[in-house]
């Protein structure tokens, strides 16, 4: 089924039990709604709130080992923009059992464009602004290469990967419990 031009579709009425759970708030609602809106859309690319319901869910039940995680920072922005990153630095590095906190900024062209990462926490690494936290793009493959299936929990992942990297482990790093 398509948006075609003029009359009522399957995806028209979609759109209105979409805009009743968007009102409501409840990501609850949503993703009851999000199972059955996205059946007309299986062949094409998934819609954005969609696709931050599905990371959201996967966020919620925790990745792998643990050391990372992410969530929405406010549970009302039906537009499921800012999001809350953390990561627990990997062993034998100089991050070793520290908690970075990042934020993620989804923007309205994600998942097509990547989203602005932000170190909340204070950490020394060849990819992240010394003064903001920013992750500079141009220096951090996967944000320099993104591709519409990357997700948020790969971006975490291959930061902490980064951590881990030869050029990034032993660096000396700024006092735990300090921010940006």
């Amino acid at each position: 089924m398509t948006l075609g031009s003029g009359g009522s579709s399957v995806v028209g009425e979609n759109f209105e039990v979409l805009e009743c759970a968007l009102k409501d708030h409840s990501v609850d609602s949503w993703r009851m709604t999000k199972r059955w809106f996205l059946m007309p859309f299986e062949i094409g690319a998934v819609p954005r709130n969609f696709r931050l319901l599905e990371e959201l869910e996967r966020g919620e039940k925790g990745i792998g080992d643990g050391t990372v995680s992410y969530g929405m920072d406010d549970g009302d922005d039906i537009y499921m923009r800012s999001w809350t990153g953390t990561i627990i630095g990997p062993h034998n590095s100089v991050h070793e059992g520290r908690i970075y906190q990042l934020k993620l900024f989804c923007d309205k062209d994600y998942p097509e464009k990547p989203p602005s990462v932000r170190f909340h926490s204070r950490i020394n690494m060849t990819c992240v602004n010394h003064e903001t936290g920013v992750v500079e793009p141009k220096k951090f493959g996967i944000l320099a290469n993104w591709q519409r299936e990357y997700t948020m929990e790969d971006i975490l992942t291959q930061l902490k990967k980064e951590m881990a990297a030869p050029h990034n482990r032993k660096l000396v790093q700024p006092p735990e419990g300090t921010y940006f």
